[in-house]
């Protein structure tokens, strides 16, 4: 590309409006942790424990609503119904507070300015009494496959809080609320596990212009600016830049991107492996790498998925 046209190129990219950062957005999925792909139908048992039977429903919603490409990933089945199941999921979820006495110290003034109450002459040391309070909530759930009755997945979650209040500090949650709040989060681990999970990830673009001549480094900057309005403009201007000059690491990274988002793995991991030939040691790499693969084996379990539906 001659640098009139990229001159021209990055003068009409700087009529882009800003709207966001300077990102792109890369939607995927996360295959399922756990070896689930055979089995269709889910039931949820009441989990043992005070809040099983809360937690258990939680859990079943969240499984229920567990879609790939809009399509539900299980079909769940009422435990009591009797219907047929192909997978049990059980558990135990269980929560204990402790308190013990403690004593903290405060200065405390003795002694005032008569001229300016504010004003503290002498303070001493006391002893304050206060409680320190721990919370442990512990969830357990194990999944087991009806047909050979194998346990297909179990895991202990634990979480743990400790507060000390005092006269003059209160804690800062109460007891049912962290106790819910941890018992949702261990729901939300579970349903990770035993699902794929689709997502939308802002990814920062690459920004630095060294290694570009300086029409191009406009060019390049202009597309970076671009990004906060039209992300396909962004990735067509990096494109162009390439017709006639090596990719920098800043700009194969950037394709990469481009290329994620599109759906194109194999050109993204090129250019991935283009940025890191011309130097770049960025984690973000490793990363865009990673989210292909897991991507891919999401979707391959989702193809094996749909052939053993069609088959019900």
């Amino acid at each position: 590309m001659s640098e009139t046209r990229l001159a021209l190129a990055a003068a009409f990219l700087c009529f882009a409006t800003p709207a966001a950062a300077e990102t792109l957005t890369i939607t995927g999925s996360d295959p399922a942790t756990a070896n689930v792909n055979d089995l269709l139908r889910l039931s949820v048992e009441r989990f043992e424990g005070e809040d099983g039977a809360a937690l258990a429903q939680q859990l079943e919603a969240e499984l229920g609503n567990a879609q790939f490409d809009g399509r539900p990933w299980y079909r769940i089945v009422a435990p009591e119904s009797g219907a047929p199941t192909d997978g049990l999921v059980t558990g135990t979820t269980r929560a204990s507070v402790d308190e013990v006495a403690v004593t903290e110290k405060r200065d405390k003034c003795v002694e005032h300015d008569p001229a300016d109450k504010k004003k503290c002459l002498k303070e001493i040391e006391v002893d304050v009494r206060c409680r320190r309070r721990t919370i442990t909530v512990a969830t357990t759930a194990r999944l087991v496959a009806i047909g050979d009755g194998s346990v297909r997945y179990t895991r202990p979650l634990s979480s743990r809080d400790q507060q000390t209040y005092c006269p003059d500090r209160s804690a800062s949650r109460s007891v049912d609320d962290y106790i819910a709040g941890v018992q949702r989060d261990h729901v939300v681990a579970i349903r990770r596990d035993l699902a794929p999970r689709e997502y939308a990830l802002d990814v920062r673009v690459e920004e630095s212009t060294k290694g570009l001549a300086k029409p191009a480094q406009a060019a390049f900057k202009s597309a970076v600016r671009l990004t906060k309005s039209d992300h396909a403009g962004a990735c067509a201007a990096w494109t162009a830049l390439t017709r006639d000059i090596e990719p920098t690491a800043a700009l194969a990274f950037n394709l990469g991107l481009c290329n994620e988002m599109q759906g194109n793995f194999d050109a993204a991991i090129d250019w991935y492996g283009e940025a890191r030939r011309q130097g770049s040691r960025s984690n973000t790499i490793v990363e865009g790498i990673e989210r292909i693969e897991r991507n891919r084996r999401a979707r391959a379990d989702w193809e094996a998925r749909k052939r053993l539906i069609g088959r019900e």
